[in-house]
């Protein structure tokens, strides 16, 4: 009877011990597992931050200005365009060509919507040239812009003299001159007497 109590306590101590080996076991277990994913987490955070880095940020003005210098046409000598923001920004087109016609196409929030023309002097022509150069718009930059600013809406004028097109893209911190000279082009056509061009 000794024997089998002795036996049985034996066995009851050699159980204990190897469930104490097992909590042990699986107390570790999620320790060494969390201490590993924490690296690779930490490793994939520095990753994405180098990507970051090397990564080019969106640059609207680039775009426009590669579209404007792509698709304005041959025979247009000035151009100004005003593009979208997410308010109330006035999106209009006008462009003027060789032969004195001029062509405004309006969207959302422009003075006057859809397609309108009408027949330009060259002394009006002239006059915007004259302002020009006295802003010495062809000495600016192509692009004032800056990456990642974002709602922000973009003028784009463009003149084409005997030396070439000049197109300059105004989206961020552009200089009082170029403001100026972007005022002055809305204001030399205000007045110019608009015809209805809507096609059915």
């Amino acid at each position: 009877m000794k024997t089998t109590i002795y036996l049985f306590t034996i066995l009851l101590v050699l159980n204990a011990c190897k469930g104490k080996k097992e909590v042990a076991a699986q107390e570790g277990k999620p320790k060494i597992e969390t201490a590993a994913k924490e690296i690779t987490d930490a490793e994939r955070e520095a990753e994405i931050v180098e990507q970051m880095k090397n990564e080019k940020l969106p640059n609207e003005g680039e775009d426009y200005y590669e579209m404007v210098e792509k698709e304005i046409p041959a025979d247009a000598v000035a151009r100004i365009q005003r593009t979208a923001c997410f308010g109330r920004c006035p999106i209009y087109t006008l462009t003027v060509y060789e032969d004195g016609r001029a062509e405004y196409f309006g969207k959302n929030f422009a003075p006057r919507e859809g397609m309108w023309i009408a027949d330009v002097t060259p002394e009006l022509m002239e006059q915007l040239l004259i302002f020009a150069n006295e802003i010495e718009y062809f000495e600016l930059e192509n692009i004032y812009d800056k990456e990642a600013v974002t709602d922000v809406p973009s003028t784009i004028s463009s003149l084409r003299t005997v030396q070439g097109l000049k197109t300059v893209v105004n989206r961020f911190d552009a200089p009082e001159e170029l403001r100026r000279f972007e005022q002055y082009f809305d204001e030399l056509f205000k007045d110019v007497e608009w015809l209805s061009n809507q096609r059915d």
